[in-house]
């Protein structure tokens, strides 16, 4: 490492750091007025093209006897000027040929309005990270309405002054209905989809099921109800129940950071997620019925259709049903496609493996909605849950897809909500929506929060006894959680924009359009009180609850951290100290720079040294120059530091304390929950890393289970429970070792199966016993691994986390026996070949991670490299697919001797590499 290149990196943060609250408010100011400037010059740019225009299109003297005026109506400068400049022989412009050259105008300024909100939408979120207090009242999406709201008024105010900032709003608000759902609705769907936990979801499918159709059903019902007994609008019951569906719709946006900040139970945010996705694509299919029936009304032909409640249900299990088929047929195609794009250290290539997902996430949209007719939602959301569950394993850059959907989740987030918010504003000037619409706009609010408590209070009985259970206090968070977002603005627009692009042609009546604006004022107005009200207040109410991690606990866990990052700190002092071009350190400097060393002890310096010559290989190692530091530090052992000190032992106690014997048991227990959350992260951790270093044979299907097995014993743990993931990682196995445990219960299937595929049970059964072996060899390593880790965390932790964390890893080596007991069931042949394909499996994938090595080092290009994969990959697919009896030679040694020393070259990897690594 370049010392002197992290000296002057760090000089430069410093640089960065604010010094006086007058120059961080200095900086605003020009920040503030540089924008300002920025926007009024875009919106008099405009202008000043008119004032070139005037004279631009001055008409020339023409040697022609009719001297046709040029038309000075027409504000294109380049085409005016074209047309003034041009021969005695030019034509004056027809009226067809200027509005064709004001529309591609129009066009070209509707470029600027995305761009506008992706630069305020940065402003917003730096001001929201650096003043807490508008963090805590105003999540980032309700901002960006606020100012839409505030475009949307200066734009209307200002109609009278032409320019480009007018135009493109304009032409956004103007957009068509289903170019707006198609532009926004995949994006955001997908990207929620596979950040869901799927495993949760699944095992939670039937209460969100519940949570999504009845009770969205009887909530549009309701607010339909309120809308049409208690506003004095005189709405259709039609449009009452398109406005109840829109306002059906909720979004997880803004509490999901929350939860995962606060470290809500994992069942309560699959719940408020999962209810989030299935209701978003009922409230669509229910909002698609009654839109048409509202349509309908407006009796211009072609337009809408008259639905009867037969041909309503049909149209809801078509656009359901049918939405669930399309939306797993494009997740698998997308599944397919992860696959055939194996080149995992080409660059391009990964990129292209993300752009195609983005591209048939929208032709799935696209084909469900408007070619088949079902519901694009519902099968975006099952696109996404299935590549969730298929596919990650194959992705070649997940950091990359992950990366490329937030940042599209928040573009499509941050245009969506500026736009509604222009359009709420065009809404306020026209006088749509005065003092008495305020009025009624509370009003709804508190019927939809009573509408919405009574449903779950009455589904509460079933909801509380089926899938992964609730409780009281998850189901009061829940409704108060419940904000409108992203989705209902979206169909609000829709609608608005379909109506008003009818009746723009005199057809019908006006009066259709102003009740269309008066909806989106609701439900606009709904969302914004939504965000204002119920998101800030989501944390005190989690808190009180109790149903976020205890800060005190955490604070032991980050003090644990801190002192394992002051011997961090210690040890690269000491690597630093064996280098000879710092022996003339004076370290009275360094510890007026450096805190972490300002009380250097002599037993902290000598567990440094002895690291620091454990961890370096005999022939490179230096002794670090003690002596300009000895006058420095505290004598408090007694003991000279030049020698290596005693190695700790194994067998050790697993965290030690000095603290007092005398604990609370339930302080022990509250902190062995944390603990065991700590440590399900860890384990992780560890499947992340053996994925990544080759060890699971079998990738694709053995990072499923293992992966469900760490989400439901998370969820487990989260309500109080020990650690059990091994009871979790045998619920999900393969198709081969079900149809084998099938066919020992059938002979004559099993009969038929031999006669006329020979050999095919076979098959069958070494890859059931290999991938057994497999998983119990996986989870062993990971628990190994992670007690290691564990030990080294917390050895200087305190009393009661310290007996917390013995527990914890009492329990996972009782999780390990469980695994090492199914091994000592195999016979020990087929043991010796499973963990023989395993040894070249590992074998293989570290030569491609030393090929992937020698790429970022620049010693091998990308064709190069990927010729050299290629090779390898060859054999490492026959190692996976092999399944043939290989001949094993006798051995002098028992069964249980080849079984332990199988074993103890497993814990290699994870404890002793690693733990060096570390």
């Amino acid at each position: 490492m370049d010392h002197n290149r992290e000296r002057r990196w760090n000089s430069r943060i410093k640089l960065l750091r604010p010094v006086k609250p007058a120059a961080r408010m200095s900086s605003r100011w020009w920040l503030a007025i540089g924008v300002g400037t920025f926007v009024a010059l875009l919106s008099s740019h405009g202008n000043v093209h008119a004032a070139f225009d005037e004279r631009a299109t001055e008409p020339r003297p023409i040697h022609d006897n009719s001297q046709t005026p040029i038309n000075h109506s027409f504000k294109h400068e380049p085409i005016a000027r074209m047309v003034t400049e041009s021969s005695t022989g030019a034509l004056p412009m027809s009226n067809e040929t200027e509005t064709a050259l004001q529309q591609e105008q129009q066009r070209t300024n509707a470029v600027l309005f995305p761009a506008l909100c992706i630069v305020f939408g940065a402003m917003i979120y730096y001001t929201l990270s650096r003043v807490k207090i508008l963090s805590h009242l105003l999540p980032y999406t309700a901002m960006c309405f606020v100012l839409g709201a505030v475009l949307g008024v200066s734009t209307i105010l200002l109609k009278s002054h032409s320019n480009h900032l007018h135009e493109s709003v304009q032409a956004w608000t103007n957009i068509d209905s289903q170019v707006l759902l198609l532009t926004f609705l995949p994006g955001l769907l997908f990207a929620d989809s596979i950040g869901l936990n799927v495993h949760l979801f699944r095992s939670s499918f039937l209460q969100n099921f519940i949570f999504a159709f009845p009770l969205v059903l009887a909530g549009t019902t309701l607010t339909a109800c309120v809308a049409y007994y208690m506003f004095p609008y005189q709405w259709s019951f039609n449009l009452c129940m398109t406005f109840g569906s829109i306002l059906s719709a909720t979004d997880p946006v803004a509490v999901a950071a929350l939860l995962n900040e606060l470290g809500a139970p994992p069942r309560l945010k699959v719940h408020i997620s999962g209810e989030a996705l299935l209701n978003d694509g009922s409230a669509i299919v229910y909002f698609s019925i009654f839109s048409m029936k509202y349509l309908y009304e407006l009796g211009i032909q072609g337009v809408g259709e008259d639905v009867d409640w037969a041909l309503g249900v049909a149209l809801f299990f078509r656009k359901s049903l049918g939405g669930v088929a399309i939306g797993l047929f494009f997740g698998l195609s997308i599944c397919l496609a992860l696959k055939l794009f194996n080149r995992r250290f080409t660059r391009e290539e990964n990129v292209a493996e993300v752009s195609s997902i983005l591209g048939l996430v929208y032709i799935n949209y696209f084909c469900a909605d408007y070619v088949w007719e079902t519901s694009g939602v519902i099968a975006t959301v099952f696109a996404g849950l299935t590549v969730k569950l298929f596919g990650s394993a194959m992705l070649n850059d997940g950091k990359l897809m992950n990366d490329f959907w937030t940042l599209l989740e928040h573009v499509l987030n941050t245009v969506l909500f500026t736009l509604g918010g222009v359009v709420y504003g065009n809404i306020l000037v026209e006088d749509q929506f005065n003092g008495k619409e305020w009025a009624y706009l509370f009003l709804l609010y508190v019927m939809l929060g009573i509408i919405r408590s009574v449903l779950f209070l009455v589904a509460y009985p079933v909801t509380k006894n089926i899938g992964l259970k609730t409780s009281w206090q998850e189901q009061v968070f829940q409704v108060h959680a419940g904000l409108r977002g992203a989705v209902g603005i979206a169909l609000a627009l829709s609608l608005n924009s379909q109506v008003r692009i009818i009746s723009s042609g005199g057809d019908v009546d006006p009066l259709y359009h102003e009740q269309t604006q008066r909806v989106f004022g609701f439900v606009g107005g709904i969302a914004l009180l939504t965000l204002v009200i119920n998101a800030p207040t989501c944390k005190p109410l989690l808190k009180y609850l109790k149903l976020s991690e205890s800060s005190e606990t955490r604070g032991k866990i980050l003090d644990a951290y801190r002192t394992r990052f002051r011997r961090h700190a210690i040890h690269e002092m000491v690597c630093l100290l064996s280098q000879p071009r710092f022996g003339y350190v004076n370290f009275a400097i360094v510890q007026s720079h450096v805190s972490f060393v300002s009380d250097l002890t002599r037993s902290q310096l000598r567990e440094a040294v002895d690291r620091h010559k454990e961890m370096t290989p005999i022939d490179e190692y230096n002794a670090p120059q003690l002596g300009g530091i000895m006058p420095f530090i505290v004598n408090d052992t007694g003991e000279s530091v030049a020698g290596a000190g005693p190695e700790l032992s194994s067998d050790q106690v697993l965290l030690e304390t000095n603290a007092p014997a005398e604990t609370s048991s339930d302080a022990v227990q509250h902190d062995a929950q944390e603990c065991r959350t700590l440590f399900l992260d860890i384990l992780r951790s560890a499947y992340a890393m053996q994925i990544a270093e080759g060890e699971l044979v079998q990738r694709q299907f053995l990072t499923v289970a293992l992966e469900q097995s760490l989400d439901l014993a998370h969820d487990q743990v989260a309500q109080g429970a020990s650690l059990a993931d091994w009871d979790y990682v045998k619920l999900l196995d393969p198709a081969f070792s079900r149809l084998d445990r099938s066919l020992k219960k059938m002979p004559a299937a099993l009969h038929c199966l031999d006669s006329v595929r020979p050999g095919m049970h076979g098959r069958w059964k070494q890859a059931s016993k290999r991938f057994t072996t497999e998983r119990a060899l996986a989870f062993m390593a990971a628990h190994r691994y992670a007690q290691e880790f564990f030990r080294r965390e917390f050895e200087n932790a305190e009393h009661e986390l310290s007996k917390a964390g013995e527990l914890v890893v009492r329990e996972s080596q009782l999780q390990y026996l469980k695994a090492e007991a199914i091994l000592k069931k195999q016979e020990p042949s087929d043991l010796e070949q499973a963990v023989s394909h395993k040894f070249c499996s590992i074998l293989l994938n570290s030569l491609i991670i030393y090929v992937g090595r020698l790429v970022e080092q620049g010693l091998l290009k990308d064709e190069e490299a990927e010729h050299w994969v290629a090779e390898v990959e060859v054999e490492l697919a026959d190692v996976n697919a092999c399944s043939r009896s290989h001949s094993v030679r006798s051995r002098q040694c028992s069964d249980k001797g080849r079984l332990k020393s199988i074993l103890d070259v497993d814990g290699i990897i994870p404890g002793a590499a690693r733990s060096q690594s570390l």
